[in-house]
């Protein structure tokens, strides 16, 4: 007797031929090339071919690539994770081998891996999802996003879009860490309004207390 396919379920992407891996090859070298157009058209080659999809390998060199000196490639490199996580708006998903790779070269990301994503988001907040879908894919990238966001020596748009990132993902462990923060802020905001010889007020540092709020009220919209 035949089994019925669940007629919701996802489908997967057909694997890569084995006559596209010449191609495959020649777009990771330059991919990892010296100059950023040679390395932007890499990147433009193996989406074209669906390898981030199709290959555990590609997938797995474009995961080391998130500090990717250029922003506008890193960017480009981000999308192209976040489409490999997920499924595409027909349902189809990349393949369970690619995922699986994908996972684990990105559970390799730390502090460093967190601030180039987070740059992202400073420059385009627009793009705050793909982002956070790869950030997702990481299990040490909440104890990250807490360190720079509570760290006064970053800059204070990383420190924002690390909030942003912690309430969209839902990292619920960093609560204690944005209500001291947002404490701390409030009563400096406060301060400074009641002194009248107070110093000049860090603009950096009161448009991050929105942000530290927001993230709050999203991690408790998430436990209701």
């Amino acid at each position: 007797m035949s089994v019925k396919q669940p007629l919701f379920g996802h489908q997967t992407v057909k694997e890569l031929p084995k006559c596209k891996r010449g191609d495959v090859l020649c777009a990771l070298e330059e991919l990892v090339g010296p100059q950023v157009k040679i390395r932007t058209h890499g990147l433009e080659q193996l989406l074209a071919l669906d390898a981030h999809r199709r290959s555990p390998v590609v997938a797995a060199i474009l995961a080391n690539r998130v500090g990717e000196p250029d922003i506008d490639l890193r960017l480009e490199i981000v999308k192209a994770l976040a489409m490999a996580l997920r499924p595409d708006l027909d349902g189809t998903r990349a393949l369970d081998s690619v995922r699986c790779w994908l996972r684990y070269t990105l559970g390799r990301m730390r502090r460093r891996e967190t601030y180039a994503l987070l740059q992202i988001i400073a420059i385009s907040p627009e793009n705050l999802d793909p982002v956070c879908q790869v950030l997702d894919a990481c299990s040490f990238s909440g104890g990250a996003l807490v360190q720079i966001l509570a760290d006064r020596n970053v800059d204070v748009a990383i420190r924002i879009a690390a909030a942003k990132s912690i309430g969209r993902i839902g990292f619920l462990e960093a609560e204690p860490v944005l209500q001291r923060l947002g404490q701390r802020l409030a009563r400096r905001q406060a301060g400074q309004k009641e002194m009248a010889f107070a110093p000049i007020p860090n603009h950096g540092a009161q448009a991050l207390l929105p942000e530290v709020i927001n993230a709050l009220h999203a991690l408790g919209d998430g436990t209701d």
